[in-house]
């Protein structure tokens, strides 16, 4: 799909990768940003790309689960990332140095290969839009994941004790970044709408930020794997 700043129904469909008719009856009732001319609805991209970092994480759980269900099996949020994916003490004092730490977590463990590239992506998209969203949490990403950026789909986690000014829309320092990377743009949606679930739960951000250490992080994700999507599944 050509990347036009503004979109028909059809193309934020296979943009969003969910049914037309879903996004016409969510652009309807204003859960999506849109406007309508005449008989036909147009989308502009800045608007469905800020609609996907932050409303996503006040979307109800219901939206979000909908979001995440494919034909295919649900890959459980607790295998999307692992140790090394984590950095729970970084020492980053900006902006610039947390994305740097993040790409370099990416290229250390084989995700990118790249991370001068990486980063210059992430600083592109910084420029456009604040990743931050609110409770001091951030979601840095690419604009335009692709196989030339990411080898697969993994969720990279860096907690700053002290946080960091990410121009965040409430104002608050950003102590947890979650960094989905992903080949395309159908799986880094639902990414997203993973960790969105996620942090729905009450209390999440700082259970995170309270562990001390990165397999207290793991066995936390796999129980609310097990508590949410996958209490049937007994390979968990």
């Amino acid at each position: 799909m050509e990347r036009n700043p503004v979109m028909t129904t059809r193309e934020l469909a296979r943009y969003i990768k969910l049914n037309e008719k879903t996004v016409l009856r969510m652009a309807q009732n204003g859960q999506i940003p849109g406007v309508k001319i005449g008989n036909q609805w147009r989308f502009h991209l800045a608007s469905i790309d800020r609609y996907l970092q932050t409303d996503l994480m006040e979307s109800s759980n219901a939206d979000l689960d909908l979001i995440i269900s494919t034909k295919e099996n649900v890959i459980p949020l607790s295998r999307l990332t692992d140790l090394p994916f984590m950095e729970l003490t970084s020492p980053a004092k900006t902006s610039d140095d947390a994305l740097a730490e993040l790409s370099k977590i990416a290229y250390d463990s084989g995700l990118t290969p790249s991370d001068g590239k990486l980063v210059k992506l992430l600083k592109q998209r910084e420029r456009m839009l604040s990743t931050a969203v609110c409770n001091g949490v951030a979601f840095p990403h690419p604009r335009h994941p692709s196989p030339e950026l990411f080898k697969e789909s993994r969720i990279i986690i860096l907690r700053s004790e002290k946080g960091i000014d990410f121009k965040a829309p409430d104002g608050k320092l950003v102590r947890l970044f979650f960094m989905p990377c992903t080949p395309n743009e159908f799986d880094h949606v639902r990414l997203l709408a993973k960790i969105s679930r996620l942090l729905h739960t009450p209390g999440m951000v700082d259970k995170i930020m309270n562990l001390e250490t990165r397999e207290q992080v793991m066995q936390l994700l796999l129980e609310f794997d097990r508590e949410h999507f996958f209490i049937n599944n007994k390979s968990l």
